[in-house]
């Protein structure tokens, strides 16, 4: 059996002004060969195509056009020279103001037969954060550095903050902030239109008025030094203003010292090329908001670095970083797997101070999903008898939840005895039963086949939420 083995990741980011795709291969390796219990980690990645960045197209203001982005992703591959049979695992990122879209959801259908295996359609604020610190190279710059840093990626019409921490993420928030909020002619330099958050921060600032409804340069370069200013206050823990509040998303950022900032995304390229002759080259205020945080006080006093990554750094983080590799000692049905888009259910405390599923696995009775995860939360106890007291609550659920196979999820490695327990108690059902996987409320699992090492399995952890 083969040390190592490689498979063939896709990232596909749809964006409120771009659409990319990158092709990866990530080489996953047995990092105790020597032992009996083998632990499975990525090892290397290499990008192996970039494709071009096209615009996103839309039918209107309100809807992606699925089958004009479909034509893209279909020209990449053909370029890459990769049919959709070979791709293993990735992701597809909808992001920023095109998650808002009326049928952004459909556009998961048009990627269908694009989408290798088991890659889905992925949206949030929270996992695009991530993503694209991990994409940028700002994870990594944070844990070789031993620091602190935010990366802020900067897009079309969201930023999107996260920190880490020596390597680990610790917080992450979103903004109503980006260069195409405002779409400009090009010749003209007259604002062509104007999107909803925009629209807001306009009103608030008293700059829409019925007698005169254009706006002038002035008037959005507030806006712009506003947003930056918005920006500025997430970081270092400020309220926002009433102007200042209709931008704000999500924010749960600790009052953690920053070391530094990573800027990404593709307003980040006129932060580091700060020089610029048309500000208008994208029929957009992208490099007008690049100015308004060069000039503001706080980042211009702030300690930046370049990380490897600016206008690529979420489509990279999409095909390279959404993976993680179970326990090789769990419990799976082979022949269930591949599984996607299973919601994680959490346990719900009871009456008597304990926790259970029964409540929350209600929810998803009628569910479109194939079936559902229930997830055990960290355990105080590791015995056998708190596992197999464990075992049996979750055997009498699980016998409720009418779907197939079952499937549970235990952070610490637990999971062979706890599957072999919950066999014996429920008899030969198709079950799957994983550890070794973080996961947060909300989140969603695609679970792959097996690797040739034991029983470790890929997962895909993603939020699957389309803003409306």
């Amino acid at each position: 059996m083969s040390k190592e083995m490689v498979l063939t990741s896709v990232g596909i980011d749809i964006g409120t002004t771009t659409t990319q795709l990158v092709i990866s291969r990530l080489t996953l390796i047995n990092v105790m060969p020597g032992s009996q219990v083998p632990r499975i980690e990525i090892g290397q990645k290499n990008i192996q195509y970039i494709g071009e960045v096209h615009i996103t197209p839309f039918l209107d203001r309100k809807r992606v056009d699925g089958e004009a982005v479909k034509a893209i992703i279909a020209g990449e591959y053909a370029k890459a020279g990769i049919s959709p049979a070979e791709i293993d695992t990735g992701a597809v990122i909808i992001t920023g103001e095109t998650a808002k879209k009326e049928n952004a959801s459909v556009i998961i259908h048009h990627l269908a037969e694009y989408a290798g295996d088991f890659v889905v359609a992925t949206a949030g604020p929270d996992l695009e954060s991530v993503i694209a610190g991990r994409g940028s190279g700002a994870e990594e710059l944070s844990k070789k550095l031993h620091l602190c840093l935010a990366n802020i990626d900067i897009g079309g019409g969201t930023t999107n903050i996260a920190y880490f921490d020596k390597g680990r993420c610790i917080g992450t928030a979103c903004l109503n902030v980006g260069g195409r909020l405002f779409e400009v002619d090009p010749a003209t330099h007259a604002i062509t239109y104007v999107e909803a958050p925009a629209t807001s921060l306009l009103t608030k600032l008293n700059c829409l008025r019925a007698d005169e409804p254009s706006v002038s340069y002035r008037e959005i370069e507030n806006c712009m030094e506003v947003m930056a200013g918005a920006v500025e206050k997430v970081l270092t823990h400020r309220p926002l203003s009433e102007a200042e509040g209709v931008l704000g998303m999500t924010n749960s950022l600790p009052e953690k010292r920053l070391d530094g900032i990573v800027f990404s995304g593709g307003v980040a390229k006129y932060i580091y090329e700060p020089d610029n002759g048309d500000w208008w080259v994208h029929g957009d205020t992208g490099p007008l908001l690049a100015r308004a945080f060069l000039e503001n006080a706080y980042f211009a006093g702030c300690k930046v670095y370049q990380g490897n990554e600016t206008i690529h750094s979420t489509v990279l983080g999409a095909g390279a970083h959404t993976i993680d590799i179970s326990g090789s000692t769990v419990t799976v049905s082979r022949e269930c797997l591949p599984l996607r888009n299973i919601p994680a259910v959490y346990p719900e405390k009871d009456e008597e101070g304990g926790f259970g599923w029964q409540i929350p696995a209600a929810r998803f009775k009628d569910s479109v999903h194939q079936t559902l995860a229930l997830i055990v939360p960290p355990l105080p106890d590791l015995s056998f008898n708190a596992i197999y007291a464990l075992a049996q609550k979750l055997a009498l659920e699980l016998e409720l939840v009418s779907s197939s196979p079952k499937v549970v999820i235990a952070q610490q490695d637990i999971a062979k005895v706890l599957g072999q327990t919950l066999l014996s108690l429920l008899g030969p059902v198709p079950l799957i039963c994983l550890d070794g996987i973080e996961l947060y409320l909300g989140d969603y699992l695609d679970i792959a086949k097996p690797l040739p090492y034991g029983d470790a399995v890929p997962v895909i952890v993603k939020t699957l939420v389309f803003l409306r």
